[in-house]
Parts: C-alpha cells; sequence; structure tokens
C-alpha cells in the first residue's frame, strides 16, 4: 500500500519533468538576461526544438506542459523574445518569422471546460496558439488558448487576448479589442506614442 502511494505520488510530482528544458536552464544559467540570447536559442535548438535561425532569447520563458513537448513549439527566424515569460505547451504554440515578444508574456494553451456546482474548474482541454509574422506582443499580455495574432498585428501591454486579432490591427484592454487598424506597408511613428 505504501509502495504503491509513493510510486503515485513520484509520477504525480515528478512526471511533467522535462530532462532536456532542464539540462537547457543549466546550460544557460550563467547568463545574466540580455546577454546570451543567441546561445539560448542554439540551447534549445540542440535540445530538439524547432527555434528559426536568428532568433533571440533575452531570457528563457518558463517552458510547461506534459509529456514531449519539443513538437509543440515552433519558433520562426529573427524573433526577439524578452525576459519573464511563461509558456504553456499543452498544445501547439507557433511563432512567425520576426514577432518580438515583451517581457513577461504570457502563451496560455490549456484551459477546463466548465463543470458542475462541486466543481466549475472540468475537463482539462488545450487549444492551439498561432502568432503571424511580424507581429508584436507586448509587455505582460496574455495570450488564452486557441487564440490568432495575426500577421503584423501588435498587442497592447497588458492586454488580455481572448479571441483572434485580425492581421495588422492594434489591440487593447481586458479583454482586448481593436483600437485601430494599422498601415500594412512601412512603420508608423515612434514606439510609445499615443493611439
Amino acid at each position: 500500500m505504501a509502495v504503491s502511494a509513493l510510486k503515485r505520488l513520484w509520477g504525480d510530482e515528478l512526471g511533467p519533468l522535462q530532462p532536456r528544458l532542464l539540462l537547457v536552464q543549466l546550460l544557460v544559467a550563467p547568463f545574466p538576461p540580455y546577454t546570451g540570447g543567441r546561445m539560448r536559442a542554439l540551447a534549445l535548438r540542440l535540445a530538439g526544438f524547432s527555434i528559426g535561425q536568428g532568433t533571440l532569447f533575452w531570457g528563457l520563458p518558463a517552458i510547461c506542459g506534459e509529456g514531449d513537448l519539443r513538437p509543440r513549439l515552433c519558433v520562426g527566424s529573427h524573433v526577439w523574445i524578452n525576459v519573464g515569460g511563461f509558456w504553456d505547451l499543452g498544445a501547439m504554440v507557433t511563432i512567425g518569422d520576426r514577432v518580438a515578444i515583451g517581457q513577461q508574456v504570457m502563451i496560455l494553451t490549456g484551459t477546463h471546460q466548465v463543470g458542475g456546482a462541486e466543481r466549475r474548474a472540468g475537463p482539462f482541454v488545450a487549444r492551439p496558439v498561432r502568432i503571424g509574422v511580424g507581429a508584436w506582443l507586448g509587455a505582460r499580455c496574455t495570450l488564452l488558448p486557441g487564440v490568432t495574432v495575426g500577421e503584423g498585428a501588435i498587442v497592447a501591454a497588458g492586454a488580455v487576448v481572448t479571441c483572434d486579432v485580425p492581421p495588422h490591427t492594434l489591440v487593447a484592454g481586458v479583454p482586448a479589442r481593436v483600437i485601430r487598424a494599422l498601415d500594412p506597408g512601412l512603420g508608423e511613428g515612434l514606439p510609445g506614442e499615443a493611439c
């Protein structure tokens, strides 16, 4: 009885352990934030993750999920990833080329169905998240399961994205709403300008 309970406890507590990610964390631990960006990308690539050329990780995001996570993450080329992120890989996360990801961005693929009165967080479900080419995710924004951020879109800092973001739009707020359309051509002014 005690041995089976111990095995179950061991499996519950250490089942989600990701040895390859632990190795990556050990390899890049000596690098403080904003140094070794290419080294973090290389370490993830060597661990079997799909990370495009020219991508920089200024900090390693906390990556979680069960099972083999490597096939559930595809990061394009020339992507900038800032510090403090949290990426849930319960389902596929696809990040297009030339995406910029701000500090402490959360990408969530897992949620729960609404359960009965005895427990409202019902069965677990996972839905993929996709971030289009050239998009910009502002600091501390959150992408919820199943959303697609369109090509060239901007998600403002602190926004919570609950539904798809059309291409070439600026969204902001909780929940995120379209603020305005963006010119799909050249840039439109300095960062931080008022909408």
